[in-house]
């Protein structure tokens, strides 16, 4: 087994687990949240399956319109409770109501860059993990 820890903020780190043997790896990663997102709304390189092994959590999930409109849903999330969340979900924590939050994911394959949002009354903003901000014009992530 390989283990890697990363601090992504004050309030979020990784803990990234590797295992592999002859015939089959599986990539597991644990997520300690001590408050709400700070990097705001995102989304991910990859569909992933997240379990809540302590705590809760309420998500905020973000829709968009071709003309610009956007809406969001917030969604309890309770422990021992598991979802799928697709590479094309942007989202972020925005309250954890028990305290901390340990959650362990379990990613598929890559299939994109991921990205940040900025939802504003005058529209919808983004950018590549690595680019500049960018009004965001009306296609489908």
């Amino acid at each position: 087994m390989k283990y890697r820890k990363e601090i992504m903020s004050r309030e979020f780190t990784k803990h990234l687990l590797d295992f592999k043997s002859k015939n089959s790896s599986l990539h597991l990663v644990i997520h300690h949240f001590k408050g709400p997102d700070k990097g705001g709304p995102h989304d991910h390189p990859f569909r992933f399956r997240t379990h809540i092994l302590k705590g809760s959590y309420t998500e905020r999930v973000y829709f968009h319109a071709p003309d610009g409109q956007w809406s969001f849903e917030d969604i309890e999330r309770k422990a021992d409770t598991t979802h799928v969340v697709e590479a094309e979900c942007i989202h972020e924590i925005i309250h954890l109501p028990e305290g901390d939050c340990w959650t362990v994911i379990q990613p598929e394959q890559k299939v994109r860059e991921p990205g940040f949002w900025r939802f504003k009354p005058d529209g919808i903003w983004f950018r590549q993990w690595n680019g500049k901000w960018q009004p965001f014009v009306g296609a489908e992530v």
